[in-house]
């Protein structure tokens, strides 16, 4: 029986938040360091760019499979072996003499950074009181913009004292210790009773469980068409403020950041609102509205205040729909055990959105010679995201 709580514990919450946003600096050490990673291994901007795909192509493939191996081995064990694994890749990465040595580095560290992602939820749903569990994992879905614009900030920084591989070796310094206090601090967390024994017929049953039913599917389609339309305008934004108003590489670097650190204020939001009775998909279909109606100013041919400002509220707005998302996989597992199991799917359907999205966005806006066509392109997605989110308004209430 799952014990029963006085208080929250806030701080091992932020502890677990926190393995989620070190594990992020390894998605957003990345672009700031790519012009000096393609210049020092002579490969192409197509190359270049599978450098940082690969992350999302390693969720697009063992997202929900992942999660089945956290639901059956455990998800501290998951999480602990993430940390570990992203700690040596990281490090191995920084010696690497060729693109595709590097890549097999980053296909590894995408694998931990997965394994932390699908596990890290769970934990957090087992510890905090069942009145603090939107809160919660609200704050845990800050994870990404939080350590993706967080290493933006610190890689010029960095850049004073190391190139690109001592970036790589500095990660790989901060996941040990984050390993070490992951270690000391989470071995009192109760795993939930375990249902199966570890075989591939039970890794079947639970994902054919998950992928048919339709909580876990309508949120992952949702979280699919919200990924698509975030990476399509943050993948792009630099590209835009340096092509369209002669911003310096640095200039958008920061701009940039900023937008993707302002989703946190909209992740933080969507708890809170959670918390206060408003109901999951209508905060969907709200943030969904508000994206779609944001791409228009974002792309229309004005001027940058009006192009920034655009992006900064596609950002927070935008921000309510991971939190209402990642904060539903407790509330819509077909069971408790299988809640890294649909956390995995969510993850799955988020990085189907984001390897498609941009390239996507690239082919309408080359083929059609203007940046405006691309606000149609995402205001359809948004009007998707709103049907899928009117779906998920027939499914049980909270």
């Amino acid at each position: 029986m799952k014990e029963i709580k006085t208080n929250s514990p806030w701080g091992l919450v932020l502890i677990l938040v926190g393995a989620g946003v070190v594990s992020a600096f390894q998605v957003g050490k990345v672009p700031p360091l790519l012009p000096d990673i393609k210049t020092e291994l002579m490969i192409s901007l197509f190359y270049a760019g599978w450098i940082l795909s690969i992350f999302n192509i390693t969720g697009l493939i063992l997202g929900t499979f992942t999660g089945a191996i956290a639901d059956t081995i455990g998800h501290r064990r998951l999480l602990i072996f993430g940390m570990a694994i992203q700690a040596l890749a990281s490090f191995l990465g920084s010696f690497a003499s060729s693109f595709y040595i590097l890549l097999g580095t980053r296909l590894f560290e995408g694998m931990g950074f997965l394994a932390v992602v699908v596990s890290a939820p769970t934990l957090i749903f087992q510890v905090v009181r069942k009145k603090d569990i939107k809160v919660a994992l609200s704050m845990w879905s800050c994870y990404l913009p939080a350590g993706a614009s967080l290493i933006m900030f610190l890689i010029p920084f960095f850049s004073k004292f190391a190139d690109w591989r001592g970036a790589w070796q500095i990660n790989s310094l901060l996941l040990t210790f984050y390993l070490i206090l992951l270690i000391n601090t989470t071995g009192s967390i109760t795993p939930f009773k375990k249902e199966n024994k570890l075989s591939i017929k039970n890794f079947i049953h639970d994902m054919k469980t998950t992928l048919t039913s339709a909580g876990p599917v309508l949120l992952s389609l949702i979280f699919t068409m919200y990924a698509l339309q975030w990476l399509a305008v943050m993948g792009f934004l630099p590209t835009l403020l340096i092509e369209k108003y002669e911003f310096t590489k640095s200039s958008a670097s920061i701009l940039t950041a900023i937008m993707v650190g302002a989703n946190i204020v909209g992740n933080l939001a969507g708890g809170r609102l959670l918390k206060y009775g408003i109901k999951r998909w209508l905060l969907i279909a709200f943030a969904s509205f508000v994206m779609g109606c944001c791409s228009i100013a974002i792309y229309s041919d004005t001027n940058f205040l009006i192009n920034y400002t655009g992006c900064i509220l596609f950002s927070i707005i935008g921000g309510l729909i991971p939190a209402s998302v990642l904060g539903g996989a407790p509330i819509y597992a077909p069971s408790e055990r299988l809640i890294s199991t649909t956390t995995g799917m969510l993850i799955q359907g988020g990085q189907s959105g984001q390897v498609f999205g941009p390239i996507i966005l690239a082919w309408i806006v080359s083929t059609t010679g203007t940046w405006s066509s691309g606000s149609w392109f995402l205001g359809c997605i948004a009007g998707l995201c709103i049907f899928f989110s009117l779906g998920l308004a027939k499914l049980k209430t909270e």
